[in-house]
């Protein structure tokens, strides 16, 4: 990371990554930030089923809603979020987002510290893109960066 300049990205740049039907435009991950934290700006069209519930046991995970609706799991609470909102969970507590609506919404993502997110959902959208992202494979790739699926809603979800 170079300590000495800032790292501007004008409207539009980023590392643009395809999860499902959501994308994730990276801001600053490993590469700028030596892992302390990572940053994307993720849209989730109208909707979409989100993620499986999951654990970080070594991270915060942040968002900021910036347009639509999310809809969140946090533990045993169940709520939404619209623009504006603030949304922060942290390491232990397991959760979940997805969007209810039938608009897209956009949200800024932050892990603190990053555990290479990037590199996660890359090899996230290599394992969909090769026909191998079965629950166990998807399971053992999000244990080696700090997300911890449950793993019988992934078998519910993906039927090996």
């Amino acid at each position: 990371m170079a300590a000495d300049r800032a790292i501007v990205l004008r409207p539009g740049e980023g590392r643009e990554l395809g999860l499902g039907a959501s994308t994730l435009s990276f801001k600053a991950d490993d590469a700028e930030t030596d892992g302390r934290y990572a940053i994307s700006i993720a849209t989730a069209p109208g909707n979409d089923p989100g993620t499986t519930p999951h654990v970080h046991r070594e991270h915060d995970d942040i968002s900021v809603v910036v347009e639509g609706t999310l809809a969140y799991e946090t533990g045993d609470e169940k709520f939404e979020a619209s623009a504006g909102s603030f949304v922060l969970i942290p390491r232990g507590l397991r959760h979940r987002w997805w969007n209810p609506r039938a608009e897209p919404a956009t949200f800024v993502n932050i892990h603190i510290p990053g555990y290479g997110f990037e590199r996660f959902v890359r090899e996230l959208v290599a394992l969909s893109a090769e026909g191998r992202a079965s629950p166990a494979a998807m399971a053992e790739l999000g244990a080696r960066h700090d997300v911890h699926f449950d793993e019988e809603a992934l078998r519910a979800r993906y039927a090996e």
